[in-house]
């Protein structure tokens, strides 16, 4: 562990960041009722006034940025609205979207501009419900532009030219380097929380953002040293907002990544971003992002090796997933074996 990361992770274990937090008024759900807005509405005019109102905050020692400064977000529905939703339908725990893991790997590729000019596009021969969702779907892309703005003029005004060199590009615009790659996901992670979501993953981590890793360790820009201490502020952002996510338990919110298994072609899939992880991890010590090992028969001993030295320091992961199982139990489930081969968990 380098002493940046150290002393960063002195300043999050610390609680200092708590200082940037506040409660903030927001528009009451009364005020939605009243005027009938639909749900996909009410939930995009949250997240535009969630980030909105958020205060770009850059900690000493940070490259990856976005800290969660709005303590708490504001219902969308009245206590009346919900009795009469629970009368008709069942709702699983906070009816929010929950045990999930999102496709990040195309937006963090092509960028959300080009994301947003997709929905643009298919305005033209959408239906009037598909045009909400699409417009919706705009909205909230612009809201998180704006807040990406405001960040980079804070990282100015710092005198960070690095970061607000980054963000001139991304989440706008594609990553093309591993430390772009590692910020855009970060945003996207943030957002997420943000609109209300929750246990959600990032899934096959080590898969999608490999190849932004050997780009910058082949072309020079980064060695492994620089890589890791990147991998390991990404994973303290993981911790700095944790507390103030919804979960059974502090701690238990499903920041969860799924390592190593096989890919498309049934290949084996661990590489060295997965050994980077289990590296990471164990050197923080933090509990999140929490690792899930997927194995098998033909799993080098090596990996086995590496996660029982994580297993050692108590953190209670990480778990193992069982590819010689679980893989043949999704093609008995109807899943194409190109599918099943990438399957990775929600949450738990």
């Amino acid at each position: 562990m380098t002493p940046r990361i150290q002393r960063l992770l002195e300043f999050v274990w610390a609680k200092e960041h708590h200082a940037y937090r506040r409660e903030v008024a927001f528009e009451p759900a009364e005020q939605l009722a009243q005027e009938n807005i639909p749900d996909i509405q009410r939930v995009t005019r949250r997240l535009a006034e969630v980030l909105g109102a958020e205060t770009p905050v850059i900690l000493p020692d940070q490259k990856i940025v976005f800290l969660r400064t709005v303590k708490s977000l504001p219902p969308v529905f009245t206590d009346q609205e919900w009795e009469s939703i629970k009368s008709k339908h069942y709702i699983h725990e906070t009816g929010a979207i929950n045990n999930i893991c999102p496709g990040y790997a195309g937006t963090i590729r092509h960028g959300l501009d080009w994301e947003k000019q997709r929905c643009l596009r298919s305005l033209e021969k959408a239906d009037e419900k598909q045009k909400e969702f699409l417009r919706c779907v705009i909205d909230s892309i612009d809201a998180v532009l704006r807040l990406t703005r405001r960040y980079r003029l804070e990282a100015l005004r710092r005198g960070d030219t690095e970061v607000a060199d980054i963000l001139s590009r991304i989440p706008k615009n594609g990553a093309k380097t591993f430390r772009e790659a590692l910020q855009f996901l970060r945003i996207l992670h943030f957002t997420l929380w943000c609109e209300g979501e929750y246990q959600i993953t990032v899934g096959r981590f080590d898969q999608y953002m490999s190849d932004y890793l050997k780009a910058d360790l082949d072309s020079g820009q980064l060695d492994l040293q620089q890589a890791l201490e990147l991998l390991e502020e990404f994973f303290i952002s993981f911790n700095i907002d944790s507390d103030l996510y919804p979960g059974v338990q502090q701690g238990d919110n499903g920041q969860s990544m799924m390592l190593g298994g096989v890919d498309s072609n049934g290949e084996e899939a661990y590489n060295l971003l997965s050994e980077l992880c289990l590296k990471a991890s164990c050197e923080l010590k933090l509990i999140d992002p929490k690792i899930n090992l997927r194995v098998s028969s033909k799993t080098p001993l090596s990996v086995f090796e590496s996660g029982t030295r994580l297993t050692r320091e108590g953190l209670g992961f990480p778990q193992y997933s069982n590819d010689d199982i679980v893989i043949d139990g999704l093609v008995k489930k109807g899943y194409s074996l190109e599918d099943a081969r990438d399957y990775t968990v929600a949450a738990c």
